[in-house]
């Protein structure tokens, strides 16, 4: 089936197998999409944000609501959101769990890609926290962590010199958010582990070095080869993942080889109200 091409009906029955799936959807369609054919199929998944927060250059000229990422490089300066995967210690993440609402999904659409190197790492957290041993569980059970979007933006600029220093309006726009450690998935009901250290400052009632190994141990249980998996991508390839009950990482590529990537992000309910 041609994405291009795809009926409503079709986009709706994807859209289902999406939320069946756990959290991820991957499609090795072969096809590069034009932004418009791109568009109408994210847009089957939710409604489209346009990115405000990013550097304009980074979004497709005439399309807001399509974030390059990757090492495009033009004119001197960088036309893509380009964030260096670190070595040997993967970013687990989920995208923007620092804001109210959280996006409730993303797309990526690969346009250019190295040989090898750059794959993307996914994860189960619904799996994984049915799989958590009951002492782990009922360690977290009622925590609450501090989500910081400064926090991770001190933490990228230490492997990324060439990213800029955020806006002040930006921090101000976006302070820190409190989501529970384990979270119920708004469509489906499955309760699912809420984890992305490199976003949460602090976890309720623990000191520092507790917050730390807390979260250590929580990403390696939930980063097993049960619940993980490593998609090699190829020009063309859509995938669609769910922020409210997957996490995902980049990994390192060749960086005098191109990779050029689309992305988009999608609203929907969210796991939580900022409530306690």
């Amino acid at each position: 089936m041609s994405l291009a091409e795809a009926a409503d009906n079709q986009l709706a029955a994807l859209r289902q197998l999406w939320l069946d799936s756990g959290g991820l959807l991957v499609l090795r369609t072969g096809e590069a999409l034009c932004p418009k054919d791109f568009l109408r199929f994210c847009r089957a998944f939710g409604p489209l944000e346009e990115n405000e927060k990013y550097d304009p250059d980074f979004l497709l000229p005439g399309y807001p609501e399509i974030l390059r990422l990757g090492n495009l490089y033009r004119d001197g300066k960088y036309r893509a959101l380009f964030v260096r995967a670190e070595r040997g210690e993967v970013l687990w993440h989920t995208d923007d769990s620092f804001r109210y609402p959280q996006p409730a999904g993303s797309i990526f659409h690969c346009r250019t890609h190295p040989e090898t190197g750059g794959g993307t790492w996914y994860a189960g957290m619904a799996d994984a926290y049915d799989a958590l041993p009951s002492r782990l569980r009922r360690r977290i059970e009622g925590r609450f962590a501090v989500h910081s979007y400064t926090f991770l933006d001190d933490r990228l600029r230490q492997d990324n010199p060439h990213r800029r220093e955020m806006p002040l309006e930006v921090r101000r726009t976006h302070p820190p958010v409190i989501r529970p450690l384990v979270v119920n998935h708004p469509e489906t009901g499955r309760p699912a582990l809420l984890i992305p250290d490199c976003h949460i400052e602090s976890v309720t009632g623990l000191e520092e070095a507790e917050t730390r190994s807390l979260l250590a141990e929580l990403l390696a249980h939930a980063t097993r080869p049960d619940f993980a998996v490593c998609w090699q991508w190829r020009p063309g390839d859509v995938a669609v993942w769910d922020n409210r009950s997957a996490m995902h990482a980049g990994s390192p590529f060749d960086e005098l080889e191109a990779r050029l990537m689309y992305r988009v992000t999608f609203t929907g309910p969210d796991t939580y109200d900022g409530t306690r």
